[in-house]
């Protein structure tokens, strides 16, 4: 049998990155970070998380679980069809993905918007779950981002007198 080419033959025995091609929701997260490579190799990891920076294609708005319930309530299950919603289980928190820039001037009582020199611990989206971080939405090919107007008028409504102040 004849030699294969050494550089074929490297090409061929190399690590070759696990990314579902179909999984547009995890290559748009991945796409987020200055090195998406980055973000499939913590996925892949025993952990099956990776860090993510806010502020480059997406804002988050943090709130309580019960918040995140109360606005769903208020704007009906369709507004929010197709807009990321991630779940930090140990923390009780939903993150709702906003436009880029949202943080700047978010200003809702109850909540924390996350921008620039902001990251979230992410799940790939479509893959294994970790304990620490949920997709109660994941992105998908039809994702949108929550509108943050209409996000904030239904948290105003939605308030309650005794809700504690979010810290950032």
């Amino acid at each position: 049998m004849p030699e294969l080419p050494a550089e074929l033959e490297r090409m061929m025995t190399a690590r070759v990155p696990r990314r579902e091609a179909a999984n547009v929701g995890a290559h748009w997260i991945a796409g987020s970070h200055p090195v998406p490579e980055q973000v499939w190799e913590e996925w892949d990891g025993p952990m099956a998380v990776a860090i993510v920076p806010a502020g480059r294609d997406w804002d988050a708005v943090a709130m309580p679980f019960t918040r995140l319930d109360a606005v769903i309530a208020d704007m009906g299950p369709l507004a929010w069809r197709h807009c990321p919603v991630l779940l930090d289980i140990p923390s009780r928190r939903a993150y709702a993905f906003v436009p880029e820039g949202t943080a700047g001037a978010w200003s809702e009582p109850g909540t924390t918007a996350l921008g620039r020199d902001s990251w979230l611990i992410i799940s790939k989206p479509g893959g294994r779950q970790s304990r620490v971080a949920q997709w109660r939405t994941p992105p998908d090919v039809l994702t949108r981002l929550a509108n943050p107007v209409d996000l904030s008028a239904s948290l105003r409504r939605t308030a309650t007198p005794d809700e504690p102040e979010e810290g950032p």
